[in-house]
C-alpha cells in the first residue's frame, strides 16, 4: 500500500462500482447504515443486525478494492475510551465482581461504534469532496433550498471529517520524527496541538468563504 493510503478517512483513487457511484446516494446509504446499527433491542436480535451490517462493509469494502481491516484505521483511541467506561460500568466493587450484563453491553456497544465508524471510513475513502459538494448541490437545488446555503454548509462539516485525521496523523508523525515516547504523555501534547490546528483550519476557511462572499456581492 502507498503511504498515502495509510492516513483514515483520506480518498482513496479508484474506478470500482463504489467509487463511480452517485456521492448522493453513498451519503445516503451509509449513513442509513450507520443509523441501521443503533437500532435499539434485545441483545441477541441487536447482535444478528449488527453481524449483517459488518459483512455488508466488509462485502462493499473488498468491492472498493479496500481491506475490510482498513475501515477501522484511526480508531484505536476511540475504542480504548468506549471500553473503560463500559468496564468500569461492568464492574462490581461491593462485593468485587464483575456484570455480565455490563459487558455484553459494552461488545454491543463497541461493534456499534466501529460499524459507524468504518460506514463514515467507507464512504470517505470513496468519495471526493468536489463529489460531495456537487451531489447537496443538486439535492439543494431540486428542493429549491438554494438560498440558504446548506450545500456548502453540510459539505464543509463534512470536510472537517476526513481533515481531522490527516492534521492527526501528521502531528503523530512530527512527534515521532523528534522521539517521542508512546506513552500518555504523547496524548496529553497532540490533543491540543490538533484541536489548535483544526481551529486555525477553520478561522482559516470562515475567511476564505466571507472573502468569496465579498467577491460575488461585488460582482452582482
Amino acid at each position: 500500500m502507498k503511504k498515502n493510503n495509510s492516513t483514515p478517512w483520506a480518498y482513496r483513487k479508484g474506478a470500482s462500482p463504489l467509487h463511480r457511484m452517485p456521492a448522493g446516494f453513498k451519503l445516503a446509504f451509509l449513513l442509513l447504515l450507520s443509523l441501521a446499527a443503533f437500532i435499539p433491542g434485545p441483545e441477541i436480535r441487536s447482535l444478528i443486525l449488527l453481524s449483517c451490517i459488518v459483512f455488508m462493509l466488509i462485502i462493499l469494502s473488498m468491492i472498493a478494492g479496500i481491506y475490510p481491516w482498513e475501515l477501522l484505521r484511526g480508531s484505536l483511541p476511540l475504542f480504548f475510551i468506549i471500553l473503560a467506561v463500559f468496564l468500569f460500568q461492568g464492574i462490581e466493587f461491593f462485593p468485587l465482581g464483575i456484570k455480565p450484563d455490563g459487558l455484553m453491553e459494552a461488545v454491543i456497544f463497541c461493534i456499534r461504534i466501529g460499524a459507524a465508524f468504518a460506514a463514515g471510513s467507507l464512504f470517505f475513502f470513496v468519495t471526493t469532496p468536489g463529489e460531495i459538494r456537487k451531489s447537496l448541490s443538486r439535492a439543494e437545488t431540486f428542493l429549491h433550498l438554494r438560498r440558504f446555503n446548506v450545500s456548502v454548509s453540510l459539505s464543509l462539516m463534512l470536510g472537517f471529517l476526513p481533515r481531522f485525521f490527516v492534521i492527526w496523523e501528521d502531528t503523530n508523525l512530527t512527534w515521532d520524527s523528534r522521539a517521542g515516547k508512546k506513552n500518555f504523555s504523547r496524548l496529553v501534547v497532540i490533543i491540543p496541538l490538533v484541536l489548535e490546528r483544526m481551529m486555525t483550519h477553520a478561522a482559516e476557511t470562515a475567511e476564505a468563504m466571507e472573502a468569496r462572499q465579498i467577491n460575488y456581492n461585488l460582482k452582482s
